[in-house]
Protein backbone atom coordinates (compact mmCIF):
# COMPACT_ATOMS: atom_id res chain seq x y z
CA UNK A 1 0.00 0.00 0.00
CA UNK A 2 1.22 3.47 -0.79
CA UNK A 3 0.00 6.69 0.73
CA UNK A 4 -1.46 9.28 -1.65
CA UNK A 5 -0.03 11.83 -1.39
CA UNK A 6 3.20 10.36 0.01
CA UNK A 7 4.26 11.63 3.44
CA UNK A 8 6.78 14.46 3.49
CA UNK A 9 10.37 13.49 4.29
CA UNK A 10 10.65 16.43 6.71
CA UNK A 11 8.08 17.79 9.20
CA UNK A 12 8.70 20.66 11.60
CA UNK A 13 6.71 21.11 14.80
CA UNK A 14 7.10 23.72 17.51
CA UNK A 15 9.30 21.46 19.62
CA UNK A 16 11.03 19.04 17.24
CA UNK A 17 11.68 18.03 13.65
CA UNK A 18 10.70 14.72 12.10
CA UNK A 19 12.83 13.64 9.17
CA UNK A 20 13.86 10.48 7.44
CA UNK A 21 16.81 8.65 8.95
CA UNK A 22 20.14 8.45 7.16
CA UNK A 23 23.24 6.36 7.82
CA UNK A 24 24.95 9.57 8.98
CA UNK A 25 22.61 9.55 12.02
CA UNK A 26 24.07 6.26 13.29
CA UNK A 27 26.67 7.68 15.73
CA UNK A 28 24.20 10.02 17.45
CA UNK A 29 21.44 7.40 17.49
CA UNK A 30 23.86 4.81 18.88
CA UNK A 31 24.54 7.04 21.89
CA UNK A 32 20.80 7.54 22.50
CA UNK A 33 20.09 3.81 22.23
CA UNK A 34 22.90 2.97 24.65
CA UNK A 35 21.67 5.52 27.20
CA UNK A 36 18.05 4.35 26.76
CA UNK A 37 18.68 0.61 26.56
CA UNK A 38 16.80 -0.50 29.70
CA UNK A 39 14.01 2.01 29.07
CA UNK A 40 13.45 0.84 25.48
CA UNK A 41 14.13 -2.86 26.03
CA UNK A 42 11.23 -3.04 28.50
CA UNK A 43 8.66 -2.22 25.78
CA UNK A 44 10.32 -2.04 22.35
CA UNK A 45 13.44 -4.24 22.23
CA UNK A 46 13.44 -4.15 18.43
CA UNK A 47 14.29 -0.43 18.56
CA UNK A 48 17.58 -1.33 20.26
CA UNK A 49 18.29 -4.64 18.51
CA UNK A 50 16.72 -4.08 15.11
CA UNK A 51 14.13 -6.27 13.44
CA UNK A 52 16.72 -7.87 11.17
CA UNK A 53 19.63 -9.37 13.16
CA UNK A 54 23.13 -8.83 11.89
CA UNK A 55 22.68 -5.39 10.34
CA UNK A 56 24.78 -2.51 11.59
CA UNK A 57 22.91 0.53 12.83
CA UNK A 58 23.97 2.43 9.71
CA UNK A 59 22.60 -0.37 7.52
CA UNK A 60 19.33 -0.34 9.46
CA UNK A 61 18.99 3.41 8.94
CA UNK A 62 19.77 3.03 5.23
CA UNK A 63 16.97 0.44 5.00
CA UNK A 64 14.57 2.86 6.69
CA UNK A 65 15.55 5.57 4.20
CA UNK A 66 15.11 3.20 1.25
CA UNK A 67 11.72 2.00 2.57
CA UNK A 68 10.63 5.63 2.92
CA UNK A 69 11.65 6.44 -0.65
CA UNK A 70 10.03 3.30 -2.04
CA UNK A 71 6.82 3.88 -0.09
CA UNK A 72 6.81 0.59 1.84
CA UNK A 73 6.90 2.27 5.28
CA UNK A 74 7.68 5.72 6.60
CA UNK A 75 10.06 5.85 9.56
CA UNK A 76 11.20 9.17 10.99
CA UNK A 77 13.86 10.25 13.41
CA UNK A 78 12.68 12.82 15.94
CA UNK A 79 15.32 15.53 16.32
CA UNK A 80 15.77 18.71 18.32
CA UNK A 81 14.89 21.79 16.23
CA UNK A 82 18.58 22.39 15.49
CA UNK A 83 18.94 18.77 14.32
CA UNK A 84 21.80 17.94 16.68
CA UNK A 85 20.01 15.71 19.17
CA UNK A 86 17.96 12.55 18.63
CA UNK A 87 14.86 12.70 20.81
CA UNK A 88 13.27 9.47 19.56
CA UNK A 89 11.66 7.96 16.52
CA UNK A 90 8.26 7.27 15.02
CA UNK A 91 6.71 5.93 11.88
CA UNK A 92 3.79 4.88 9.74
CA UNK A 93 3.61 1.13 9.09
CA UNK A 94 1.15 -0.39 6.57
CA UNK A 95 0.92 -3.75 8.35
CA UNK A 96 -2.62 -3.67 9.75
CA UNK A 97 -4.77 -4.28 6.69
CA UNK A 98 -6.20 -2.54 3.66
CA UNK A 99 -7.04 1.11 4.13
CA UNK A 100 -5.25 1.13 7.48
CA UNK A 101 -1.90 2.10 8.88
CA UNK A 102 -0.19 1.73 12.26
CA UNK A 103 1.65 4.51 14.08
CA UNK A 104 4.61 3.56 16.23
CA UNK A 105 6.79 5.76 18.44
CA UNK A 106 9.59 5.66 20.99
CA UNK A 107 11.49 8.27 22.98
CA UNK A 108 14.95 8.60 24.44
CA UNK A 109 14.90 8.06 28.18
CA UNK A 110 15.98 11.71 28.54
CA UNK A 111 12.93 13.06 26.68
CA UNK A 112 9.94 11.29 28.17
CA UNK A 113 7.12 13.05 29.99
CA UNK A 114 7.18 16.20 27.82
CA UNK A 115 4.40 15.39 25.36
CA UNK A 116 6.77 14.65 22.49
CA UNK A 117 5.29 11.23 21.66
CA UNK A 118 1.79 12.74 21.70
CA UNK A 119 2.88 15.55 19.38
CA UNK A 120 4.61 13.10 17.04
CA UNK A 121 1.58 10.78 16.93
CA UNK A 122 -0.68 13.79 16.30
CA UNK A 123 1.54 14.90 13.39
CA UNK A 124 1.54 11.38 11.92
CA UNK A 125 -2.24 11.12 12.38
CA UNK A 126 -2.62 14.28 10.26
CA UNK A 127 -0.19 12.94 7.65
CA UNK A 128 -1.95 9.56 7.47
CA UNK A 129 -5.44 11.02 7.10
CA UNK A 130 -4.14 13.42 4.44
CA UNK A 131 -3.78 10.27 2.34
CA UNK A 132 -6.94 9.51 0.42
CA UNK A 133 -6.62 5.76 0.93
CA UNK A 134 -6.39 5.65 4.73
CA UNK A 135 -9.65 5.02 6.61
CA UNK A 136 -8.27 3.72 9.91
CA UNK A 137 -5.17 4.28 12.05
CA UNK A 138 -4.05 1.93 14.80
CA UNK A 139 -1.64 2.39 17.68
CA UNK A 140 -0.56 -0.80 19.47
CA UNK A 141 1.04 -0.75 22.91
CA UNK A 142 1.65 -3.17 25.73
CA UNK A 143 -1.20 -3.04 28.23
CA UNK A 144 1.25 -2.39 31.07
CA UNK A 145 2.96 0.48 29.24
CA UNK A 146 0.77 3.16 30.79
CA UNK A 147 2.79 6.11 29.47
CA UNK A 148 2.55 4.88 25.88
CA UNK A 149 -1.18 4.26 26.27
CA UNK A 150 -1.74 7.87 27.29
CA UNK A 151 -0.68 9.02 23.81
CA UNK A 152 -3.61 7.61 21.79
CA UNK A 153 -6.02 8.37 24.63
CA UNK A 154 -5.03 12.07 24.56
CA UNK A 155 -5.52 12.15 20.79
CA UNK A 156 -9.04 10.71 20.88
CA UNK A 157 -8.25 7.17 19.75
CA UNK A 158 -10.53 4.45 21.12
CA UNK A 159 -9.62 1.02 22.42
CA UNK A 160 -10.62 -1.59 19.89
CA UNK A 161 -9.32 -4.64 21.72
CA UNK A 162 -7.12 -6.08 24.42
CA UNK A 163 -5.31 -9.05 22.96
CA UNK A 164 -2.87 -11.49 24.51
CA UNK A 165 0.26 -12.15 22.50
CA UNK A 166 -0.51 -9.86 19.56
CA UNK A 167 2.86 -8.13 19.70
CA UNK A 168 5.08 -9.66 17.01
CA UNK A 169 8.13 -9.30 19.25
CA UNK A 170 6.82 -10.79 22.50
CA UNK A 171 3.88 -12.35 24.23
CA UNK A 172 2.87 -9.07 25.86
CA UNK A 173 -0.80 -8.41 26.24
CA UNK A 174 -1.46 -5.58 23.82
CA UNK A 175 -4.00 -2.80 23.59
CA UNK A 176 -5.06 -1.78 20.09
CA UNK A 177 -6.19 1.84 19.83
CA UNK A 178 -8.07 2.91 16.72
CA UNK A 179 -9.19 6.11 15.06
CA UNK A 180 -11.25 6.13 11.89
CA UNK A 181 -11.41 8.91 9.34
CA UNK A 182 -14.99 9.67 10.47
CA UNK A 183 -13.89 9.97 14.11
CA UNK A 184 -10.97 12.19 13.10
CA UNK A 185 -13.23 14.51 11.16
CA UNK A 186 -15.78 14.80 13.97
Amino acid sequence: MTLQPPPPAHLDTETFTLRTWSAADAPTLSEVLAASDAHLRAWTPWVVDGRIPGLSLGERLERHAHAFESGSEWVYGMFSPDGREVLGGCGLYPRVGDGAIEIGYWLSVHHTGRGLATAAAAALTRVAFASSNIERIEIHCARDNVASGRVPHRLGYHIQEHAAGTDEESNESMVVWVMTRAQYGA
